[in-house]
């Protein structure tokens, strides 16, 4: 799975039900006789966390993506009419091929980007066939600190890389309406998430979505973060007319040492942001930004952060140009700086 600063993670409807009592609404009250019953508060049905696993089994899918670098993916939210999937647009950015497994018999089918949004990491993915159920859409604005909450999803474990079993954490959540690095209306939960889970639910007890889940820090505990439902139902509402939004088609990560290592960065070089993935035939692939370039300018603006980046690509409209500066590291441990023009589309 592939992410930003993190970890990335990451029906048939099991709707709220409510009772109510209450005096017999044929009888009228005297003056000098009292009620017969006092109204009691509706109760709303709560789920296990394997009610909502059996609920969801349908309606969270593995999503498996095939990169330059290797095969990977994530998770995803079957959406609406059951052949869109909702999940994080960098599980699929820079994904040469794209395959959603089945949950109930396995199958690999063949899935394409309909649209995304890298700045607002949500992406929209369709599918021809498969045995698929919608899932039940919670209210994200409803959401309160202390609610308990479980994830879904596909990670990887130590007995099982790549997972096709269907796995759930649970937790509470920390806090509402956080924003970090760019996004907008976030989630924090303790539910535990892991490299596989991007773009699965956060799921409450009633077994309604309320969130994608996006991030987790690396070395912190607790800390992970889903997109409120919401937030990610107004990006795809965008995204189904077929086109991208603040898109040049690079999937960025914030550099640090252990990625430059691992890409063979000069140590010297660890700040600016790290292109871990280039969509082919994208604005930034006809312009020569290839993987493993180090950003630190666009339209001489210094960015630090993936936020910092959409900052820029947020304050321009499709069809205009941006420079971006880069530091390519080649195989033999030289380095050049370039600079490349990238048409927003």
């Amino acid at each position: 799975m592939r992410g930003r600063l993190l970890v990335a993670l990451l029906a048939a409807a099991a709707l709220a039900t409510a009772a109510c009592g209450g005096g017999d609404s044929n009888e009228d009250p005297t003056p000098t006789s009292a009620a017969t019953s006092a109204a009691t508060p509706a109760v709303i049905a709560t789920l296990t966390p394997q009610q909502i696993v059996e609920k969801l089994s349908t309606s969270v899918v593995r999503i498996r993506a095939t990169y330059p670098e290797g095969v990977g993916g994530g998770s995803g939210v079957v959406w609406e009419d059951g052949r869109h999937i909702l999940t994080n647009a960098h599980v699929v950015l820079g994904a040469g091929a794209i395959k959603v497994v089945d949950p109930k018999d396995g199958r690999e089918l063949s899935a394409k980007v309909v649209a995304l949004s890298p700045c607002d990491d949500v992406a929209l993915l369709e599918v021809d066939r498969g045995n698929f159920t919608p899932a039940p859409i919670g209210d994200s604005d409803k959401v309160e600190p202390g609610e308990e909450v479980v994830a879904l999803g596909y990670p990887g474990t130590f007995t099982d890389q790549g997972s096709t079993k269907l796995t759930v954490t649970r937790g509470i959540v920390s806090k509402v309406h956080d924003t970090f690095d760019g996004l907008n209306d976030l989630i924090q939960t303790d539910a535990a998430i892991n490299p596989g889970n991007s773009g699965g639910p956060l799921v409450n007890n009633r077994g309604e979505v309320i969130g994608i889940n996006t991030l987790g820090f690396r070395g912190k505990q607790a800390q992970n973060y889903a997109i409120a439902v919401n937030e990610a139902k107004f990006v795809a509402d965008k995204l189904k007319a077929g086109k991208n939004l603040n898109y040049i088609g690079v999937r960025l990560e914030q550099n640090y040492r252990g990625l430059a290592q691992e890409l063979g960065i000069q140590l010297a070089y660890i700040d600016g942001l790290v292109i871990t993935g280039v969509d082919a035939g994208s604005p930034a692939d006809q312009a020569g930004l290839g993987y493993s370039d180090l950003v630190y300018y666009v339209d001489n603006v210094w960015v630090e952060t993936v936020g910092e980046f959409c900052d820029v690509l947020r304050s321009r409209k499709p069809g205009d140009t941006v420079r971006v500066d880069i530091t390519r590291t080649y195989r033999d441990g030289t380095y050049e700086d370039l600079y490349a023009n990238v048409t927003l589309k």
